[in-house]
């Protein structure tokens, strides 16, 4: 009911209400003389069509028999089309003749599609690099605020991860790993790089090409080492004025609660675990003291998670003539939260493209503009929420209330006396801090394209992109018991901007000759970026309730900083594409950058790409099966730099001459150096090698890619450990020191057919991804993380603690294994470990590998079918073989203060020893140890979306002279996940590059259902 309100009230009730009342049939229909007609559909080589739709526009259809055949009732002079999946469709006109002969000719349509790449376009028959198509339309039913999201399960190769945060970071990687800093792709939207999109409304877009490997990528050089992202969005067409409308609302919720422990059980736990301590109980906790507590209860879950809205709506309008299109579009996007509190995210967007030609000359505009406001979960300053506002709230206490009028700020909290918890009220924080960031950015666009003569085009590109943002936290004084006191008002306010600026020169030149052609691209390319911003912090008694600059000067207490940088890229890069008969395919790509971020002697790096391609279906001399319609074999190898390890000024070192030092026994002043800095840093350098094949079946009714790729990074910027006596802070020096190696097989097939007027379609995707730490630099000493290692001829961030044995039944038990604590504090009832170097105590040096984080096999599936006006779809994705690191659980089964999950119910004691649960210990040191115990299998299958929708025929709305097309449809995300994890969500954002696979307390992806309406004017 409450889904229905929301619909109710939302915009797009109405506009559905009157158009369903537009739409009503008349109640008379025409009368007509009608026939049977009888004929055949066969192709040109006179083989029968079988299963070819045969349908009078407005009326009945049929489909074809085993042999071709089909009958029909139409009136003469009706118009037949006969249309199948792999065959251009085809209009036949009844004039009386019986029978009707129709041949269907093949189409290779999907080959001819025009394919978006670094500075231009090519056909997708003709295309020798790794790029992956997505389908934008089976995308966008991934409702999300970032367009980073939609692409999740959509392609081979490429991992998302998000969370269910209201406009939270969207994690996303090409083929895994490349380099110790920043592993994003770069996203060029419209020909304009940028670095993330979360700030464009998917409904603009209208292509997405994802760039793999070196030989299709080294047109954007340094920028492109991790992969590249082609985003195109919608553009005018010749035509009159057509107005969109695409809106949708719904609620979500998360669906899967965490078994947690209510008070009774956990008033059990934490007596059992302070009495193993030797402990008095806790007076909370002990029925015989006067502050026992029975009449609090909290279920934290119920009071913290919330059923949250999500809605978005988008107007579009577009139009053209022959000289010149527009397009423009409005939207607004709006979620909230699923945790209680009154955070969201808002954003305004406003997206417009015109584009003309006049003569020789052709000019092109973009103009975006998005406005956004996210309300932030935060910790309190001084107070940590431990684990994250998640953890927080399924550890708090279930003893603590939610409310407490008696407390300043009316929230509940744990007593220090009474409780003995650090218990944060996460209602209370969520409730009382306010936590925001605003952002206001332009993306513009300006192009211009000469052809000088004949097939020789100049063109030059100027784009600006300015994000100006405002981050602001507030907390008043408040009283939420035991270490979340705040006696004083505090603020923090930081605002600044950031912007891009690129100014581009190509020239293209396309030389065709008897089966020879040859197309040329050079250019040069300068970047500049700034970034600016300043910020103040204060603390006071007095109310600072106005976030302003000016507030801080009044403060008590308060501190104020700043920065400003710029940063430089200049650019030559050229292009050869070369095609011999449709059989033979070369393409060479060059680019030479120049980075600030380097020391002059190191500035430049050259990068280059090559790729081939035969088209083995175009040879004459060879003579393929007749269901095989098209057959292509590539190859690439290429090498891509990359600077995005690197600060803006890493290479310059500096003295600090305020350091003080021991002289005797005095202070003294002196200097030291800060950031020893190396004088040979370089690029580092990203080589792929990439091997493919394609196939076209059954007319293309099916096609599938295999491919194999193996990408080396060498000469990886990172930070290695440097002698105390060079006399530097940090004990670092940045240098090329790393290597990685990443390989993997990519798996793509599509599937599209039709029975009658039954259309289908299965997209399926699948890949592997192997890594390998190849060098770590220095003496290739390992790097340890919480839990995991990482050392060369393993990957990164293995998990890596200790192998559990069982429990130690007895005293006896416990002497004759290693020893696992020197001071005697092992008892019976405590994990016992393996010793796993023999050597007769149990020490770091028994620690082993757990498992690897990176899964063993990604896959996704898409099925869709439409029936008449009926469609349907299903979209699959997950992984397998993955481990994770279940920080969560380990909280919850730490046997302290801190509420528990129901498995720790489950404690040994000499009455149950038949578990793997150890005793409950109040200040242990042994249990809680990261061990194979809190490592969990990280795989799951999942339903990512499920829809319905109906399409008003054609011919009833041209009834209403008012609309062009509407759609309304019923939808579903995250609504079944398949999983042995015992968290909220496998599907979650670990981006600690030694530390992945590690879940802390993320939003947990929430379950969707939303209503939809799509129309047009």
């Amino acid at each position: 009911m409450k889904l229905i309100r929301i619909l109710l009230n939302s915009s797009v009730f109405p506009i559905l209400a009157c158009a369903l009342f537009l739409l009503i049939e008349p109640a008379s229909a025409r009368q007509s003389v009608r026939k049977k007609y009888r004929g055949t559909v066969m192709t040109r080589e006179n083989e029968p069509v079988i299963g070819a739709s045969v349908s009078v526009k407005g009326g009945a259809g049929t489909v074809t028999d085993v042999a071709g055949n089909f009958t029909i009732e139409a009136e003469e002079g009706a118009s037949l089309t006969i249309s199948s999946m792999g065959f251009e469709n085809k209009v036949v006109v009844l004039k009386g003749e019986e029978p009707v002969a129709v041949r269907l000719e093949k189409s290779y349509r999907n080959l001819e599609d025009v394919v978006v790449v670094g500075y231009g376009t090519v056909k997708k028959k003709d295309l020798t690099g790794s790029v992956a198509l997505v389908n934008v339309g089976e995308a966008k039913k991934n409702a999300s605020y970032d367009v980073a999201k939609m692409l999740q399960g959509q392609a081979a190769g490429i991992s998302v991860h998000g969370s269910g945060e209201p406009g939270g970071y969207v994690q996303i990687k090409i083929r895994g790993t490349t380099t110790f800093g920043n592993n994003s792709p770069l996203f060029v939207i419209d020909g304009v790089p940028v670095d993330a999109p979360y700030d464009f409304s998917p409904n603009d877009i209208e292509s997405i090409q994802v760039l793999k490997d070196a030989s299709a990528a080294a047109i954007y050089g340094s920028r492109a080492a991790t992969g590249v992202i082609i985003i195109t969005t919608r553009k005018g067409k010749q035509g009159p004025v057509r107005v969109n409308f695409n809106s949708y609302a719904g609620v979500q919720e998360v669906a899967r609660k965490i078994s947690l422990t209510d008070r009774a059980q956990y008033q059990q736990i934490v007596s059992a675990a302070e009495t193993n301590a030797g402990l008095t109980l806790a007076p909370a906790n002990d029925p015989s003291n006067p502050s026992y507590v029975s009449n609090i209860n909290t279920d934290w879950q119920k009071e913290g998670l919330k059923r949250g809205v999500i809605q978005d709506h988008n107007v579009g309008l577009s139009g053209g003539t022959e000289s010149i299109s527009y397009n423009a579009s409005l939207g607004y996007f709006n979620q909230t939260g699923t945790q209680v509190g009154p955070q969201k995210y808002d954003r305004y967007t406003l997206n417009s493209n015109l584009q003309g030609k006049k003569g020789r000359f052709s000019y092109g505009v973009k103009a975006a503009y998005t406005q956004s406001h996210k309300g932030n979960y935060a910790a309190t300053n001084g107070h940590a929420v431990f684990g994250g506002v998640v953890t927080s709230m399924l550890t708090a206490i279930p003893t603590m209330p939610v409310y407490d009028a008696s407390r300043l700020g009316g929230y509940g909290g744990s007593d220090q006396v009474k409780n003995r918890a650090i218990s944060a009220n996460v209602v209370g924080i969520n409730n009382l801090v306010n936590d925001y960031s605003d952002r206001n950015r332009f993306l513009g666009n300006a192009w211009g394209e000469l052809e000088i003569v004949k097939n020789l085009k100049y063109r030059m590109n100027a784009s600006f992109d300015r994000t100006d943002y405002e981050n602001s936290h507030f907390e008043p004084r408040f009283d939420m018991g035991y270490y979340y006191l705040n006696t004083q008002y505090y603020m923090y306010l930081q605002t600044g901007h950031a912007s891009t600026s690129l100014l581009e020169h190509t020239l293209t030149y396309q030389l065709q000759k008897g089966k020879h052609k040859i197309d040329f691209l050079a250019g040069l390319t300068y970047q500049e970026d700034k970034n600016e911003w300043m910020a103040a912090s204060a603390q006071d008694t007095a109310d600072l309730n106005f976030h302003t600059f000016a507030a801080v000067a009044r403060a008590s207490a308060k501190g104020v900083t700043s920065w400003k940088g710029m940063a430089a890229l200049y650019s030559t890069l050229g292009r050869i594409n070369y095609n011999y008969d449709d059989r033979y395919l070369l393409t060479a790509n060059f680019r030479r950058d120049g980075s600030s971020k380097f020391a002059p002697a190191n500035r430049y790096g050259n990068f280059a790409g090559f790729a081939a391609a035969w088209n083995i279906s175009n040879e004459k001399f060879l003579h393929l099966p007749s269901f095989i319609s098209s057959m292509k074999l590539r190859g690439g190898y290429g090498v891509l730099g990359n600077q995005t390890s690197l600060g803006w000024y890493d290479y310059q070192s500096y003295i600090n001459n305020t350091t003080n030092y021991l002289f005797g026994d005095q202070l003294a002043t002196g200097s030291t150096t800060v950031s020893v800095t190396d004088p040979t840093l370089k690029w580092e350098s990203t080589t792929t090698t990439n091997v493919a094949l394609d196939l076209g079946l059954f007319h293309e009714k099916l096609s599938f890619t295999a491919e194999y790729y193996n990408r080396l990074s060498k000469d990886i910027i990172t930070a290695i450990p440097i002698p105390y006596s060079v006399g530097s802070f940090p004990q670092t020096l940045t240098t090329n020191a790393a290597s990685l190696k990443n390989s993997g097989i990519e798996f793509t097939l599509t599937y599209k057919d039709n029975i009658g007027a039954l259309n289908y379609s299965i997209n399926a995707n699948a890949y592997t991804l192997k890594n390998k730490v190849e060098k770590l630099g220095g003496k290739n000493n390992p790097v340890y993380g919480a839990g995991s290692k990482t050392e060369v001829g393993r990957e990164v961030g293995e998990l890596f603690g200790y192998q559990t044995d069982g429990i130690f039944q007895s005293q006896d038990e416990i002497s004759k294994h290693a020893t696992q604590d020197q001071s005697g504090g092992i008892k019976p009832g405590d994990i016992k470990y393996k010793d796993i170097n023999n050597d007769g105590a149990i020490t770091d040096a028994d620690r082993t590998y757990l498992g690897s984080v990176i899964p063993k096999f990604y896959y996704g599936l898409n099925v869709s079918a439409s029936y008449k006006n009926f469609d349907v779809s299903f979209f699959w994705q997950g992984n397998m073989g993955s481990k994770v690191n279940n920080g969560v659980y380990s909280a919850l089964m730490a046997g302290q203060y801190g509420n528990a999950h129901t498995d720790e119910l489950n404690y040994w004691t000499p009455t149950h020893t038949n578990t793997n649960v150890p005793r409950p210990l109040i200040n242990d040191i042994n249990n809680s140890r990261f061990s194979d115990r809190f490592v969990q299998s990280g795989s799951y299958v999942k339903l990512q979306n499920a829809q319905i929708g109906y399409t008003i025929p054609e011919s009833t709305l041209t009834r209403t002279h008012v609309f062009r097309s509407l759609r309304v449809y019923l939808s579903g995300l995250n609504l079944v996940t398949i999983t042995k994890y015992k968290g909220y969500d496998p599907d979650f954002i670990s981006d600690g590059l030694f530390n992945r696979g590690f879940d802390y307390g993320s939003f947990p992806n929430p379950r969707t259902v939303m209503f939809g309406v799509q129309l047009g004017l």
